[in-house]
């Protein structure tokens, strides 16, 4: 196996636990088809974060998605996470 893809899975894999631990509900699919918490690796970028509502509620819970960034990247940075925003603020990427 590539070590940098067992890396990846494994930053993955401890990110959901953190989240996990913190008493998010992580679904065991990377991407959430109803909304709700996803997580998955991207090689390119790290292990991508993001919090979604079911299609079409997007503008109706915009303050409580930046709440739940907020306290993702709360719950990753006290764990000793390097935490970034891509997507103009819709996903968080953990690098380290």
């Amino acid at each position: 196996m590539d070590t940098a893809l067992s890396a990846g899975q494994d930053l993955e894999q401890r990110v959901r636990r953190e989240l996990t631990d913190a008493g998010f509900t992580v679904d065991a699919s990377p991407v959430s088809a109803d909304g709700g918490l996803s997580v998955w690796h991207d090689p390119a970028r790290g292990v991508v974060v993001a919090w979604d509502v079911a299609a079409g509620q997007l503008i109706r819970y915009g303050t409580v998605r930046a709440a739940v960034r907020l306290a993702l990247r709360a719950v990753l940075i006290a764990a000793g996470h390097q935490v970034e925003e891509d997507r103009n603020g819709l996903e968080l990427v953990v690098t380290s």
